[in-house]
């Protein structure tokens, strides 16, 4: 797809400016060949109304973006990660309890080693993945309380940008007031 070309009929040659439109088909093109509206080297037609706004753009961007991730906002990754960690440590925790119990009732040792490894192995092995997943829901809760505190930042940096030029805008005003 083209998106900048040079201008031939400006007053500065060479100058690049952006392409703006949909895609159209050359004349006489094939169908999904190189001039198809899909084609990465189609020739882009100007719309109607001439240059299209960049709010509007970048709202149908955010739809696009939305209907490309359905159901992603109702969805807590956090939560869920660690309702699966406490729940993969709770099992591995029964699972050890288990092992223990079959290997302390049987006779024989050699019919203790069977319990051993599948109840106190599998145990810990599930006690160490919840651990990770209730760390990494832990992480996840640490960054986003550092994305809003860095937000919280910007926009009292902003604020306070605001009222330092407000009170220089007032500064400039009386000092000009003074000079007549």
């Amino acid at each position: 797809m083209k998106l900048f070309s040079r201008s031939s009929s400006s007053d500065t040659p060479g100058q690049v400016t952006r392409v703006i439109g949909q895609p159209t088909a050359a004349p006489g093109a094939v169908p999904g060949g190189a001039g198809s509206p899909g084609a990465p080297h189609a020739e882009m037609a100007a719309p109607a109304g001439g240059v299209t706004p960049v709010p509007s753009r970048l709202a149908r961007l955010a739809a696009v973006v939305d209907k490309a991730r359905p159901g992603r906002a109702g969805r807590n990754v956090r939560k869920i990660l660690q309702t699966l960690g406490m729940a993969a440590i709770v099992l591995g925790f029964v699972a050890i309890l288990l092992g223990w119990y079959g290997a302390s009732h049987s006779a024989y040792q050699y019919q203790e080693i069977p319990y051993l490894i599948s109840g106190g192995l599998l145990g810990v092995a599930l006690v160490i993945a919840g651990g990770v997943l209730v760390h990494s829901a832990w992480t996840l809760r640490t960054v986003e309380e550092d994305r809003r505190n860095a937000l919280a930042i910007v926009r009292s940096v902003d604020r306070l940008e605001r009222i330092l030029r407000s009170l220089d805008e007032t500064r400039r005003a009386d000092a000009d007031e003074h000079a007549r």
